[in-house]
């Protein structure tokens, strides 16, 4: 034996199974021998599923092998996105030698806090006059006015709202592009003001969105579960408020983003969904109404906050309004402002009283035999009836419905009444629940900054049932249908100690769930067959866990009822953004304390450092989430003590569990986070806003 190629291959695998995954493929270019034993099919595939077991590439190539035995079923609980891309994936396999040599590059920036190739995406300039060369018009909604103050010392504590968004779960990003001169495209082509566009990073196709943005204010956009949501308001106002301040109409436009095959990879689709009015009576474009949104892929919650401009009335009007999006219709309420042209009634019934938004109570019955219908009304709709031109009783179309209107006092009792104080971050929604994200700083100065701030830092979650139990309840739903549940309530903030300790569960909560709880239970390789001794009745059922466990880890997301501790992880420093790859365990976080800002990555260990000869579920054990909860205080220490140089690496010894976090370079902080305070992506790229308004892509 003269070369260690030579050796038995048991022997090799052995030696290699100590080598880092560069070593491995630097290993490549020292001999045609070396080339050849390094990029052997069976030997790249053992060391993707010894280094990366999570990595992206991994799980779709697992699932893919598990496709043949796959039902409809099984993707029902998965994004529709995913599942066609992993049907893309199963036709077009890369070999994994290449598959070995892109995930390893990947890990070594991501572990060196460095970036493989840095893009810029140019965006298109608001224009005032929404006329001209650029007829994009974004007014977002105005944060709260708060920020944080330390004796002669300033910070950011709320960001605008981007003009752009990407969704994880879709992988795609939506963006007004920049506007260039099309010579071909008449001005009056509805094409002309197609402005906003989807980027896929994965492919680099870009595909324009058929919505026209002229003549429109754009106050919020946001893509989730394959649904994108435009927030907009109409150019000119139509009713005059008082002396100073005139009312937009507000709407809502949804599209479907469908991934399509292809026979190279896969393409994809913008379908119009549906349109509906956000407001009753539309709402002024200013720094002091504030409605906060949030949207699943059959629900849509919006939440008002107005001042009062009553004389004798100081606090604000708050209301909540929930909508059923599930069902498409081709109506358009802003191209039909009188109504003439609104489609018949569906077979559902929603009962909207004239005063939307002034807390009438009705209530509508619906069974399958016989329709009875019992309305109370009270003395001041009586009153509203012959003032409102619209009628009492207005028919649900098969587009979006209203199922849930609260007002003020139904916010009071459910305890996220936020009055002349607010506290609200943002809202999020599940299939049953809307949750409330508060947040309050010791340091927060400002109109709307808390009369009792807390110790430190505190975070809030109150969640609250609003969607009919019963499915039967979806079908003869009507406004304010009874729902059941308790309300959740999840907070967070110092314990009381000397040490202004925060709680023990936020390091849990701030980083990827462990890999027990993720990680697939079985490992299947496309060069080897189960064994023999198992029956097939048996091994279907393994297979089939397999593939839950898998298309599991691949939709992971974190649940929204849980309050953002990761906002005070490392107090004093606030985590302003953060990216977070549950299935893959890479998490990027931006941090800011007055002067001091930093962008960092952490990278499990236990997601890219396996040991051999063990099976797939075995490799990654409870043990080091056990430590990690036993050296909370260790690690907490050890942060603050950490230097926060470019390039130094944080969780050596007690935090070899939980993971290394390594800093970028200093001007990634005006690269990705200094304008929006926003950043998105998974453990492929991270994406941000410059300060130049450009959004950067970062490449690892």
């Amino acid at each position: 034996m003269r070369d260690i190629v030579d050796l038995p291959h048991d022997l090799f695998l052995l030696v290699i199974s100590y080598l880092s995954p560069r070593t491995c493929v630097l290993s490549r270019s020292v001999s045609r021998r070396w080339h050849a034993a390094f990029t052997d099919e069976h030997i790249s595939y053992l060391l993707m599923r010894w280094n990366f077991p999570q990595c992206r590439e991994m799980r779709l190539a697992s699932t893919t092998a598990l496709l043949p035995l796959a039902s409809t079923s099984d993707f029902e609980n998965i994004n529709s996105n995913l599942a066609v891309e992993i049907s893309c994936t199963s036709r077009n396999l890369p070999p994994w030698p290449e598959s070995f040599a892109l995930v390893a590059r990947r890990y070594h920036h991501l572990r060196q806090g460095s970036a493989r190739v840095v893009e810029k995406l140019q965006m298109a300039r608001p224009s005032r006059e929404n006329t001209g060369p650029s007829p994009f018009s974004f007014k977002g909604v105005a944060p709260w006015n708060r920020f944080l103050r330390l004796e002669e010392k300033t910070a950011e504590f709320h960001y605008p709202d981007p003009a752009w968004w990407y969704s994880q779960e879709d992988g795609v990003l939506v963006y007004p592009a920049e506007v260039r001169d099309r010579p071909n495209t008449p001005s009056s082509d509805p094409a002309h003001g197609y402005v906003y566009q989807i980027f896929d990073p994965a492919t680099g196709t870009q595909i324009p969105v058929p919505f026209d943005v002229r003549r429109k204010h754009i106050r919020r956009v946001r893509l989730a579960q394959g649904v994108l949501i435009f927030e907009w308001a109409e150019e000119h106002p139509y009713h005059q408020l008082n002396d100073r301040e005139v009312v937009h109409r507000h709407f809502v436009t949804t599209f479907d983003v469908v991934r399509t095959p292809s026979p190279s990879a896969w393409t994809w689709t913008i379908q119009f969904r549906s349109e509906w009015k956000l407001h009753f009576l539309g709402l002024p474009i200013n720094r002091s109404d504030r409605f906060f949104s949030a949207h699943t892929a059959t629900h849509y919650a919006v939440y008002f906050w107005q001042p009062n401009r009553s004389l004798y009335q100081d606090d604000p009007i708050e209301q909540l309004a929930v909508w059923d999006i599930s069902s498409p219709s081709p109506y358009r309420p802003s191209e039909d402002p009188t109504g003439h042209n609104r489609p018949p009634a569906g077979n559902r019934t929603t009962s909207m009283s004239a005063g939307l938004w002034n807390g009438g109570e009705t209530h509508t019955t619906t069974t399958t035999t016989t329709t009875t219908t019992t309305t109370t009304t009270t003395a001041a709709e009586e009153a509203r009836k012959g003032a409102s031109p619209e009628p009492d009783r207005i028919p649900a179309t098969t587009g979006p419905q209203v199922i849930r209107r609260m007002a003020w006092r139904e916010l009071d009792f459910y305890g996220v009444r936020q009055r002349a104080n607010p506290q609200l971050r943002n809202l999020s929604l599940d299939d049953r629940n809307l949750y409330f994200i508060e947040e309050e700083h010791r340091w927060a100065e400002g109109q709307h900054s808390s009369l009792s701030p807390p110790r430190v830092h505190h975070v809030k979650c109150t969640g609250i049932p609003i969607m009919p139990c019963t499915p039967a309840a979806l079908f003869t739903s009507t406004i304010n249908d009874a729902v059941y549940g308790p309300v959740w309530v999840d907070q967070c903030g110092a314990d009381g100690d000397v040490n202004m300790s925060f709680s023990l569960l936020h390091h849990l909560r701030s980083r990827p769930p462990s890999p027990s709880s993720q990680s697939f239970n079985f490992s299947i390789s496309p060069l080897h067959s189960p064994p023999l001794t198992t029956s097939p009745n048996s091994r279907r059922r393994t297979y089939q866990q397999s593939l839950e466990d898998l298309l599991k880890a691949s939709n992971q997301q974190r649940f929204p009822g849980l309050a953002p501790c990761w906002r005070h992880e490392d107090f004093p420093y606030l985590t302003v953004a953060e990216m977070v790859d549950f299935a893959a365990g890479v998490r990027i976080t931006a941090r800011h304390c007055f002067m001091l800002e930093t962008v960092s990555v952490c990278v499990r260990n236990a997601c890219i450092s396996v040991k051999p000869g063990l099976p797939l579920h075995m490799e990654v054990g409870e043990k080091d989430g056990e430590e990690d909860d036993n050296n909370n205080d260790n690690r907490r220490s050890e942060r603050k003590k950490g230097n926060r140089n470019k390039g130094h690496k944080r969780g050596e010894g007690s935090e070899r569990g939980r993971g290394e976090e390594v800093q970028f370079a200093d001007e990634m902080w005006s690269q990705l986070v200094g304008r929006r305070g926003y950043l998105a992506g998974d453990e492929r790229w991270v994406l941000g806003e410059d300060e130049e308004g450009r959004i950067t892509v970062v490449r690892f």
